[in-house]
């Protein structure tokens, strides 16, 4: 998929200035932006969900513990 992403001037200048000073392409320094954002945000998610999970499940598990 194609898409435009429009920056500011100041934000386009500092990822000039960090693709040039990593030798990547701004775009590689995008996409790895994102993959990075993603892991985060799906690591932060997994970890709110087992937190559920341990308090829905918190007697089964001290059981099964035993």
């Amino acid at each position: 998929m194609a898409m435009t992403l429009r920056l500011d001037d100041d934000r386009e200048k500092r990822l000039r200035e960090t693709a040039d000073s990593e030798e990547r392409s701004m775009h590689a320094v995008v996409v790895t932006a994102i993959d990075e954002y993603l892991a985060r945000h799906d690591a932060q998610r997994f970890g709110e969900l087992s937190d559920e999970i341990m308090e829905r499940h918190t007697a089964l598990l001290d059981r099964l513990a035993q």
